[in-house]
């Protein structure tokens, strides 16, 4: 049980990696004053490898962590109740 949360943990770093990696070349790209079409493929490659990233990490985290993504919500918000709940006791 042990290693396959390593390599969770190894998934999810290269995944990070790879993100700052691909980030970093767009900031060089712009920083180097690189050509338009080579800015461009680098802000593609680092948009696809976030949205592959964040897939990553949803999949290393498993379906709770999608399923109780309200749960999250209300944390980072520091709402009490969802916004059904405040909808039903309101009568909406």
């Amino acid at each position: 049980m042990a290693r396959l949360k390593t390599v969770r943990w190894a998934l999810a770093a290269m995944a990070g990696a790879a993100v700052v990696t691909a980030w970093t070349g767009v900031g060089a790209s712009h920083v180097l004053d690189a050509p338009d079409s080579v800015f461009v493929i680098a802000v593609i490659a680092a948009a696809i490898a976030t949205e592959a990233a964040f897939w990553t990490v949803m999949f290393l985290l498993g379906w709770s962590a999608v399923a109780n993504r309200h749960w999250l919500v209300r944390r980072f918000t520091g709402a009490q109740t969802s916004g059904e709940a405040r909808a039903a006791e309101h009568g909406a």
